[in-house]
């Protein structure tokens, strides 16, 4: 995996380069500030790229020695693809925001460095500024490569107004799997689904944790997924998706569309729906921590700061300066008001305007409580995301009948040792 995209890389830097480099140049050139280079990934444009820019504005007003110069760079696949071009080009940006998977592969291909020395410099307690189930992403094998910046989890959704006519306690959500089945059969109708679970390795990994199971190693050289609690957690999604409780295939916008509509009682999705829900929805819905299995466990995903390598301490210097600002309360507040992801410094709740926020929004509130059971987001291997690829391609075709759950999982486990086999 990381041949095809070092070759991927080299064949797309020769058309980058010749840009990259006037841009950079050029900016440096009109300015007697340093200009640092930052690639982050949102889902849209518009007014979230809006407002990372007025973030960035504001520290480099700030901070008049240095510019920060936001370089929207599509999702979080084409940020990491642009960050690893650029960075093979001998362009490489200054700070990227990079999910858990493309963290490992960004350290298996050497283009960001440790920041452990840069936490050690700040002392004593420099972590604590962070919700602790948010760190797990920032570490590859034990060690920390990032920092956490743009959170989310799944949380639990549901119609409180289907809940008062199906006879249910609208303030209660299921609070375990058994719950669950039972709430899901109650609501399932002849027009609408009891639950929705987007068809996600995300989710998968969740019921598996759920239930007891391991996805991988420390070292990210294993997973295991063919063990009788992994094989359990489907068996228990595919009895909803046979009993009608639930559609074989849902993506999180459709669930969150399914949703709103009235399609469906209940839904697993992202707390970055929660403003979507709130100015779409025409009922009374709350949200819940996710039912528990044998243990209750909830994954983090979204993106965490990297430095990049290849960069003179000057710019490393800055880059961090940059990054411990915007984890700062105000900063974290505010680029989750706007955006709809988890504040990652707990102080950032204490802020006048955030109380004003969770006041409007306090389902946001709930999502911030459930961290207290955050692990990091699964799998954490090297080629997370060529596993994860094979992960959902398998929970999909389990889920719609194509293959039994134990031959399923015996056959990702393969699969996945095939990917790995070359870091063992």
């Amino acid at each position: 995996m990381r041949k095809s995209i070092f070759v991927l890389a080299l064949a797309i830097c020769m058309l980058l380069m010749p840009a990259a480099v006037l841009a950079q140049g050029g900016r440096e050139a009109a300015s007697d500030q340093l200009v640092i280079r930052f690639y982050y990934p949102i889902g849209t444009a518009g007014d979230l790229a809006n407002a990372m820019n007025e973030l960035c504005a504001q520290y480099s007003a700030e901070n008049p020695d240095v510019d920060v110069e936001p370089i929207y760079a599509g999702d979080y696949v084409q940020t990491m693809q642009r960050t690893l071009t650029s960075s093979k080009a001998g362009n490489p940006a200054d700070i990227a925001l990079l999910t858990s998977a493309d963290v490992w592969t960004a350290v298996d291909e050497g283009i960001i460095l440790p920041l452990q020395p840069f936490i050690d410099s700040e002392g004593e307690g420099f972590l604590d500024r962070f919700f602790p189930g948010m760190l797990y992403d920032s570490m590859v094998a034990g060690e920390y490569y990032a920092i956490p910046f743009q959170k989310s989890t799944p949380i639990f959704y549901y119609n409180k107004d289907m809940f008062r006519e199906a006879g249910l306690d609208p303030e209660k959500a299921p609070q375990t799997w058994e719950e669950l089945a039972e709430y899901a059969a109650i609501l399932t109708t002849d027009d609408r689904y009891g639950v929705e679970i987007p068809i996600d390795q995300w989710l998968l990994s969740i019921f598996i944790l759920q239930n007891g199971g391991e996805i991988n190693n420390i070292e990210g050289t294993e997973t295991y997924l063919d063990t009788p609690e992994a094989i359990g957690a489907v068996e228990y999604l595919l009895d909803l998706v046979n009993k009608g409780y639930m559609p074989a295939k849902r993506l999180f916008g459709d669930s969150s569309s399914d949703f709103v509509a009235g399609k469906t009682a209940m839904m697993y999705n992202s707390t970055g729906s929660l403003a979507f829900v709130r100015d779409s929805a025409s009922f009374d819905w709350g949200v819940g921590f996710l039912p528990a299995g044998k243990e209750r466990i909830v994954a983090t995903g979204g993106g965490q700061f990297v430095i990049c390598s290849g960069i003179s301490e000057e710019r490393q210097a800055a880059a961090w300066d940059f990054i411990k600002w915007m984890t700062e309360p105000a900063q974290t507040a505010k680029w989750s008001m706007a955006s709809g992801f988890i504040a990652v410094n707990p102080a950032a709740f204490d802020l006048p305007e955030m109380a004003e926020y969770t006041a409007a929004l306090p389902q946001a509130i709930v999502a911030r409580d459930q961290l207290q059971y955050a692990v990091g987001e699964p799998p954490k291997t090297h080629d997370a995301r060529e596993v994860s690829q094979a992960m959902a391609s398998m929970f999909e075709n389990m889920l719609a009948g194509n293959i039994s759950p134990e031959e399923g999982m015996q056959e990702l486990q393969a699969s996945c040792d095939s990917i790995l086999a070359e870091y063992n």
